[in-house]
């Protein structure tokens, strides 16, 4: 029995058709005939005729079957499918070539050429090879993850183990402060009054002892405090900083946990994405992660630097817990341990300035006894001195490093200003002591009570400041970043030791504060405002700057100290000394000014109410002196201010009006040094305009006639004063002084000073008060030199802009004022004009030889003025003026002439007809010898133009003139 083989799928009958491949080759064979039939099926084969039927409609089937079964056709045909075939192919390997299991069988060879003949039996040829390494490939990867599992576990191990060791370390750092600190509290309970009622009375038979002996004042003192005491305070202290550094470390430990915490309770959980399944299906939850999970498992290995399963995460979170839970119950501990910590350097800090304020104390009082002891004595003593003095403000930087590190640097300054300043203050400051050296109210010595503190301060706490100043002043932040120059620093005594206790004590006593911030008169104020500005500007510099020794001899016994102390094992020549540099005091400045208690101190003076005090002294004086000028006019004395200033400003600027004087010394006393106060730099300027702006209204009022002067017969009441009668000026008659001309130039030539000074003296007055040149000065002034250099600049536009009002009014003063007064002036003479016909008519006269007698008077007003203001004629005006004064003159002169001579004209031609007989009188007729004279008078006239200094071919007047006479030339020629 023979097995049938089973049939082909068509797939792999149609891949062995198309390449030609099979059991058989032949036509009969099934892969062909069924390639053939399907091929027939889509492409059925041509027609053998034209026409498949007859015309007579019988269709020839014998002849089609026999051209079908013919050899040519068929390899025809054979042709034809095989090119069908090539482009199926090339179709199908595109197709596949697009999707992801195409990929995977074209990756079995290069091209369709290279594929088995049946891929269903190479798939099943594989599969269990592909089974065999997929279980191999999971076995492996599960023994990964088993090690990687347990390679996590002992890592979580060895993080609890280095955890317990931390914790422990924690532990062990807390029970050591806290034993510092219980020692630290036997050590003041164990301390009896006694103890110091016995030191006190022992110190006292000493003193006795060696006052009557004449030896050393701390001969003995040294006797209780041994070295080894002393080293045991010392290692005391030193234990409380490093307690303070742990402290320090324990917080920041618990603030750690803290965060860890809360970053593990306060992180959310990813989203779980969506994943599309390669069926096409979408899933989401347990198919997805299940494929995702495969997915990741195909590309990426388990490692044991990855914590990202939540087994992994729930490990390593539990002994973080475990951290936190053991901190958690020793924050208690750690917070008492940290307020512990701060009270016990507060109170041994404040002990040791205590005792450092009685060691200077005693220094000024031993200092006493010195003068009267020998050399070696003197030598002891201050050698003694010295070395408590080094060892207690080392003492005291560990105790305010240590205040620092726990951040309660407010807590140290506090203990400083109550305990070192504050009593300074309280025996110093009185209402007596504020009075002292001048009436009640005045506040005469509060300059030199301010000094007195600062010096005082200066002199015992001098070296705590600036051991302090040094150790926390860094010109960088934590950052990197370059600290401010009023950034806050940890301990700042300068400023909240210092300042902030004087500035409280100023501002809290109700007394005190009405006597300095309101006393109601403005140069108490202003003094009371000026010492304390002066004050907190130099404050700094006199608390940091070390005063300097006496010269090389000092240098030299400090050497010999040196070279002592190193013999006998002392080393306190070692230790660090400060040094207080310039950007350092510049700094420490800084933060004083920008300090809240400062701005609140600079708000309780009522610096608005002392500019209208000062502001209302100068208008009365501009008022009193605006009434003066119109009761007597220009030239009434109304300077009221130093005679010695008076002549001053005269001698120097050139004025000649008291009135401009009396301006000019109100401007300049703005910027006084008891009179001026800096934050009101801005109002003195603007008051200095408005006044200017007010006398230049007062005389633009004038030029108009507005303003009558004179009048004046009785007391006039100003204010509530009232003059006395026998000081009454006689009236003087009415008058507007623009009418004078003589008012008008010299007003208009003190204009022309007073904008001058306005532009130079004037604002270097203002400048040198406002942008000091010195450098004492300057820091004063707590602005830096662009700062002030655009004070300068904006005081300069200010003036320059005020300054520009002058011009207009001088320049109307004289072009209209002026010109048109003496216009008028030089006109009236030109009435004789018509005069000088009559002169020679019918008078048989002889000829002219010189000019007419008001000829001089003509320009006679004109030439006086120039020859008295020709030095005060403002340098912008020039000689326009007379130019436009002749030409006016000379216009009204050629017209007159030019009557004239029409007039002589008319005359001659009415004798000439009644043929009346010339006169024989040098042979010239009247109206000849009239020619003459004109011609004689302009003459004249233009000779006494020329002595004006001005050009005569460009004055119109002249022109007309010369041409009306030079008719007489051949005249005067005769």
């Amino acid at each position: 029995m023979t097995t049938a083989s089973p049939r082909p799928s068509p797939g792999a009958s149609y891949f062995s058709t198309i390449r030609g491949g099979g059991t058989s080759s032949s036509p009969s064979s099934p892969s062909l005939s069924a390639a053939t039939a399907a091929a027939f099926a889509v492409v059925p084969p041509p027609p053998l005729f034209e026409n498949s039927s007859s015309p007579d409609g019988i269709t020839h089937h014998n002849n089609a079957s026999s051209a079908l079964n013919s050899t040519p056709y068929l390899q025809s045909r054979l042709v034809q499918l095989r090119h069908q075939s090539q482009d199926l192919s090339t179709e199908l390997t595109k197709k596949l070539a697009t999707s992801r299991s195409g990929q995977s069988l074209l990756h079995i060879g290069p091209s369709l050429s290279t594929l088995p003949p049946d891929l269903t039996s190479l798939l099943e040829a594989l599969s269990p090879l592909v089974t065999q390494v997929e279980q191999y490939e999971a076995e492996n990867r599960s023994e990964l993850e088993r090690l990687v599992n347990q390679g996590r576990e002992v890592q979580c191990a060895m993080k609890k183990r280095d955890f317990s060791v931390q914790c422990a370390e924690i532990y062990s750092d807390l029970m050591g402060a806290e034993e510092v600190l219980r020692r630290k509290q036997q050590q003041q309970q164990q301390q009896p009054q006694e103890k110091e009622q016995s030191t006190a009375s022992k110190k006292k038979n000493n003193d006795d002892t060696n006052k009557r002996e004449g030896g050393g004042y701390y001969e003995d003192d040294d006797d209780d405090w041994s070295e080894d005491e002393k080293e045991e305070e010392f290692d005391h202290i030193c234990s409380l900083e490093r307690a303070a550094y742990t402290t320090l470390h324990l917080l920041q430990e618990l603030h750690n946990s803290s965060a860890d915490v809360s970053a593990m309770t306060t992180t959310p959980k990813k989203p779980m994405k969506r994943a599309t399944h390669p069926d096409g299906e979408d899933t989401t939850d347990g198919a997805s992660s299940n494929y995702n999970s495969n997915n990741n498992n195909s590309n990426n290995l388990p490692s044991l630097s990855d914590f990202s399963s939540s087994h992994d995460n729930a490990l390593l979170n539990g002994v973080i817990l475990e951290k936190s839970r053991f901190l958690a119950k020793l924050a208690p501990r750690i917070r008492r341990l940290e307020s512990d910590t701060a009270k016990c350097l507060v109170s041994t800090l404040e002990e040791l300035l205590v005792r450092m304020r009685t060691l200077m104390e005693d220094d000024n009082q031993g200092q006493k006894y010195d003068d009267d002891d020998g050399d070696n004595a003197v030598y002891y003593n201050i050698q003694q001195r010295k070395s408590q003095h080094d060892d207690l403000l080392l003492m005291i930087g560990h105790c305010l490093r240590g205040l620092a590190l726990l951040g309660k640097g407010a807590d140290a300054e506090s203990a400083f200003a109550r305990v070192a300043v504050m009593p300074i203050i309280r025996s110093k400051l009185s209402m007596g002591k504020l009075d002292e050296g001048g009436s009640r109210g005045e506040c005469a010595g509060l300059f030199f009570l301010l000094d007195d503190i600062a010096n005082t301060v200066s002199t015992m706490y001098g070296s705590i400041l600036r051991s302090s100043e040094s150790m926390f002043t860094n010109e960088t932040t934590e950052n990197g970043s370059k600290r401010s120059s009023s950034t806050r620093i940890e301990v700042d005594l300068v400023t909240c030791g210092v300042w902030v206790p004087v500035a409280t004590a100023l501002m809290a006593d109700p007394g005190i504060k009405m006597a300095i911030f309101s006393p109601g008169i403005a140069n108490v104020l202003q003094a009371n405002y000026s010492a304390l500005d002066t004050f907190l500007s130099e404050l700094a510099n006199s608390l940091l700057v070390q005063s300097q020794g006496s010269g090389d001899s000092d240098v030299s016994r400090d050497k010999e100290e040196e070279k002592t102390s190193m013999e006998t094992g002392d080393f306190s020549h070692l230790y660090y000394r400060p040094n207080i540099k310039t950007d350092a005091i510049e700094r420490a400045q800084a933060r004083l000014y920008a300090h809240p208690t400062t701005v609140e101190f600079s708000k309780r003076w009522n610096l608005p109410i002392y500019y209208q005090l000062r502001f209302a002294e100068f208008c009365k004086r501009l008022d009193k002196a605006v009434e003066g000028v119109c009761r007597e006019g220009w030239t009434a004395d109304v300077f009221t201010g130093d005679a010695k200033d008076g002549t001053k400003i005269s001698d120097t600027f050139g004025y000649e009006l008291p009135f401009f004087l009396e301006l000019y010394d109100i401007l300049l006393s703005m910027w006084k040094p008891d009179v001026y106060l800096r934050p009101l730099t801005h109002r003195f300027l603007r008051g200095a305009m408005q006044l200017i702006g007010r006398v230049l209204a007062f005389v633009k009022e004038g030029t108009d006639g507005k303003i009558q002067f004179g009048g004046a017969d009785h007391p006039e009441e100003v204010g509530s004063e009232t003059k006395d009668p026998s000081e009454t000026i006689a009236a003087i008659p009415v008058y507007f002084w623009s009418e004078r001309v003589e008012d008008v130039a010299v007003v208009a030539w003190e204009l022309t000073i007073l904008e001058t000074c306005l532009t130079h003296d004037y604002l270097d007055t203002i400048a040198n008060t406002v942008c000091p040149n010195d450098k004492e000065s300057r820091q004063s002034t707590h602005n830096s030199s662009s700062e002030l250099e655009e004070i300068r600049s904006l005081a300069s536009d200010v003036l320059m802009e005020s300054s520009q009002e002058f011009s207009p009014l001088v320049s109307h003063s004289w072009n209209r004022l002026i010109v048109d007064r003496l216009t008028k002036q030089c006109c009236i003479p030109l009435t004789a004009v018509k005069g000088v016909a009559a002169t020679y008519r019918m008078t048989n006269r002889p000829p002219p030889s010189q000019a007419s007698p008001f000829v001089a008077a003509i320009l006679r007003p004109l030439k006086e003025f120039d020859a008295t203001f020709a030095s005060r004629t403002p340098p912008q005006i020039g000689d326009e003026w007379k130019q436009q004064i002749v030409g006016a003159v000379s216009c009204k002169y050629s017209l007159a002439v030019e009557d004239l001579i029409a007039t002589v004209k008319r005359t001659e031609d009415a004798l000439k007809s009644r043929k009346t007989r010339k006169m024989m009188a040098g042979g010239m007729s009247d109206g000849e010898k009239v020619k003459l004279q004109l011609l004689l008078d302009y003459r004249q006239y233009r000779n006494d133009v020329e002595e004006l200094g001005l050009e005569t071919d460009s004055i119109e007047g002249l022109v007309k003139l010369n041409q009306l006479t030079l008719e007489a030339e051949s005249l005067l020629s005769e």
